[in-house]
């Protein structure tokens, strides 16, 4: 089974590290254990084994004495090795009932368990990543059992190679009664004592964020696996965020709480922070929508004099309310007076008045007052020669100036002034050219054919008006030839289109991307978003050809994930499979990095387009070991990765 805990709180050393008096998680209660934060999967259950002096439910039973049985309870908050350097779990633990298998195990996933195995995998996922204390009763054939053991890597196996270390022969560990385990980590170093008795430490290698619980499994033989009075301790400065907030636009918010000398505050958030490193900052926030806006800031807080501790997070809303400021534009004949928010106004100016919005903020609507006075203007009128013209209950048939006062849309008073005038018949010309195939509209008929036309007609004033027209046939331009040297070979490589030339002709190219162009020939490094058609036409005299295409393309582009590659190399020089050579699979133009690392996450080997492929020796020519070994492969912006197995 697994042990999964938000916390990994592996383990030892200094006494420091003991003196941790902060609780980050916990399994106690009485007489019900309280499990809230914590997720129970598989056969796990709180209740009671009688292996303590209480009938109480204040146990979690991993697993009962039945065979095949496996599960697991995990912390849901997750833990960052990288920042928390100290931490210390302690739990009482039983394993009794059964005919003795196969243990309880302490672990810290990089993912939360979805799965168990059970048996010899003592309920740990076999797809999980982390490290475990495991308290085997049951030998698989590496160890005389019961023994406690710390284990890294992906999955379980006892007698696999992410073995840390072990101590064996420890028949105590199965018992009818309950014992205390402690399990401390430093820096790596990762100590397990039972009944207050150092047996095992190890160093772990790796940094990862996961989640601290645990699992308990049964195969062919069994037992009643269960723990209680589990602890977490950390060494934590509690971060203290503040309630959320609300304030009006342009207001100051204060956050955080009163300063505490041993704790150092990080602040971080969406604008305007008074100061990142005190534990009260203040914010001033404008809002210049209509709607609320809300900004969130997280405090990060680490104790002073331990920069080893874990730091704690919380986070603050502040939530800005809009100041629903308004202009409202009216006008008044003169004399008269505007109700405008229950007051009156009769003269031209600016009348700000302060509200309250249904958001609590203080908001200003503002009257901007116009008089308007009595009016005049004038307006010129074009008639034909012989007609006349409506004015003031008038037909006015000369040419001249007139006057008539009126009532505006605002109803005040205006004087308009009218300008005759008297337009005679009018006669005009124009030459058009049009492109062959085209028609072009005169007085409602479609011309395409040269020539000289008339017609009488009215003019935009109503009177009579002779137009002539001179029609000009223009041909059209033939498609232009294009030429290319495409396809290229490699992506970055510059393809070259060039049109036939025509005198004053204007070239005009599309194609892919938005692709756009109007000199005669155009030149471009191809990439794969430049595979495609493009396309020319000439304009000469404002007439259009017809359109010639043109294929650019790639002849050899692909993508490292379209291929597969074998995962297995025999590199003994017998002229089979003795490397891993991406060029024999793929073909690129590619620039790429080959990366192979061990199992240790050291490279020990990497590879260009222009290296030689890997044959199982490290960049420095030393054959490496039998063994498995991962790859990954960076080509572009991408990344392909996976585990190749060297057999000498």
């Amino acid at each position: 089974m697994k042990i999964n805990i938000l916390l990994f709180i592996l383990l030892f050393i200094p006494k420091s590290i003991t003196a941790q008096t902060f609780v980050f998680a916990e399994l106690t209660g009485s007489p019900t254990v309280s499990t809230t934060g914590w997720n129970l999967t598989g056969a796990t259950y709180s209740g009671d084994t009688g292996g303590d002096a209480n009938a109480f439910s204040d146990e979690i039973i991993l697993t009962d004495a039945i065979n095949g049985s496996s599960g697991g309870i995990f912390y849901n908050e997750s833990l960052d090795l990288s920042t928390c350097l100290q931490w210390k779990v302690e739990f009482d633990f039983r394993m009794w009932e059964g005919s003795a298998a196969d243990g309880i195990a302490f672990c810290f996933l990089d993912v939360p368990p979805t799965g168990f195995v059970s048996g010899g995998g003592v309920g740990i996922p076999s797809a999980s990543n982390g490290v475990f204390v495991i308290l085997d009763t049951y030998d698989n054939g590496c160890g005389a059992n019961p023994e406690i053991q710390i284990y890294q890597g992906t999955g379980y196996n006892e007698c696999g190679t992410g073995m840390i270390n072990r101590a064996t022969g420890l028949s105590f560990l199965r018992s009818s009664n309950y014992q205390t385990c402690r399990i401390e980590y430093n820096s790596g170093l990762i100590s397990v004592s039972v009944n207050n008795a150092l047996y095992l430490s190890g160093n772990y290698n790796a940094n990862l964020i996961g989640y601290m619980g645990f699992t308990a499994s049964t195969g062919g033989s069994n037992d009643k696996h269960s723990i209680k009075n589990v602890r977490i301790f950390a060494d934590i400065a509690e971060a203290n965020a503040g309630p959320d907030i609300t304030i009006c636009s342009g207001e100051t918010a204060q956050l955080g709480s009163a300063s505490n000398l041993n704790y150092t505050y990080n602040w971080t958030g969406d604008t305007n922070l008074s100061s990142t490193s005190i534990s009260n900052p203040s914010v001033t926030v404008t809002n210049s929508t209509s709607i609320p806006v809300t900004y969130n800031y997280t405090l990060q807080t680490t104790l002073t004099n331990l920069p080893t501790s874990c730091p704690d997070n919380d986070v603050v809303s502040v939530t800005v309310n809009p100041i629903l400021n308004s202009i409202t534009n009216a006008s008044i004949c003169q004399g008269g007076t505007y109700d405008f928010l229950g007051q009156s106004f009769s003269s031209a100016g600016t009348y700000p008045v302060t509200l309250q919005s249904s958001f609590g903020c203080d908001s200003i609507a503002t009257l901007n007052l116009t008089i308007n006075p009595s009016l005049s203007s004038t307006f010129n009128e074009l008639i034909c020669q012989g007609s006349t013209f409506a004015f003031n209950g008038q037909n006015i048939g000369v040419a001249g100036q007139y006057s008539q006062t009126l009532q505006t849309v605002n109803g005040c008073d205006s004087i308009i002034n009218l300008n005759l005038i008297i337009s005679p018949v009018l006669s005009s010309s124009q030459n058009i050219s049009i492109c062959q195939g085209e028609t072009y509209s005169f007085l409602g008929q479609n011309l395409s054919s040269p020539g000289s036309y008339s017609q009488t007609l009215l003019t935009t004033n109503g009177c009579d008006s002779i137009v002539n027209l001179n029609l000009t046939i223009l041909p059209l331009p033939l498609a232009p030839v294009v030429s290319s040297n495409s396809p290229v070979k490699c992506p970055g490589d510059l393809a070259t289109l060039t049109a036939s030339s025509s005198p004053n002709a204007q070239y005009f190219w599309s194609g892919p991307e938005n692709f756009s162009s109007q000199n005669a020939s155009v030149s471009f490094a191809v990439q794969e978003e430049n595979i495609g058609d493009y396309s020319v036409y000439v304009v000469i005299d404002g007439c259009i050809s017809g359109i010639t295409n043109s294929t650019v393309g790639i002849i050899n582009i692909n993508e490292f994930e379209d291929y597969d590659f074998p995962n297995v190399i025999t590199p003994n020089n017998d002229g089979i499979n003795d490397s891993f050579d991406i060029a024999s699979y793929y073909k690129t133009c590619q620039e790429y990095n080959l990366f192979i690392f061990n199992r240790w996450g050291d490279m020990v080997y990497e590879q260009r387009l222009t290296s030689p492929p890997f044959s199982g020796k490290s960049s420095n020519g030393d054959a490496l070991k039998e063994g498995i070994y991962f790859y990954r492969l960076n080509y572009s912006d991408k990344t392909k990765s996976g585990f190749i197995h060297v057999i000498r």
